[in-house]
Formats: structure tokens, C-alpha cells, sequence
């Protein structure tokens, strides 16, 4: 069996569908979730995932002027 009608066959069975992001469910191609918990769901990690993004940030950033306080004061007591 060639790979061309494979794909063919699994076409005829389940016709276009696409997958939700988040459970992996099969659903229609025009809907982007399969429900509106996967909806919440997605929107919630993608709120965690910046707000983590923004504290990473901050952090290096604090973390950069703290060297540089070190770097220009303990010279100055040596």
C-alpha cells in the first residue's frame, strides 16, 4: 500500500477535521477549540506564560544594575 492511499483512506473516514490545541480532540476545520474549557484553558497558560516572560525579565534586569553596583563599589574599598 503506497502512502499516497493511505492518506486517502484515513480522507474517506473521517473526512476534514482538524485537532484542538489544548486535548487533542478531533473537531470541525472552522473551530479553533472543541470547547470553551480548552478556550479558557489555552488563554490561561498563554496569560502564565507571559507574566512569567515579564518577571524573567525583571529579574535579569535586577540582577545586571546589583553586578554592576558590586563591580564599581568593591574596587573602591580595596
Amino acid at each position: 500500500m503506497s502512502q499516497s492511499s493511505w492518506k486517502d483512506q484515513i480522507k474517506k473516514k473521517w473526512g476534514p477535521h482538524s485537532h484542538c490545541p489544548i486535548c487533542g480532540k478531533a473537531m470541525s476545520t472552522d473551530k479553533k477549540f472543541c470547547s470553551q474549557g480548552c478556550k479558557d484553558n489555552y488563554f490561561e497558560s498563554e496569560r502564565k506564560q507571559k507574566r512569567k516572560g515579564r518577571l524573567q525579565c525583571v529579574f535579569l534586569i535586577v540582577m545586571l544594575v546589583v553586578m554592576m553596583l558590586v563591580m564599581f563599589i568593591l574596587p573602591a574599598f580595596g
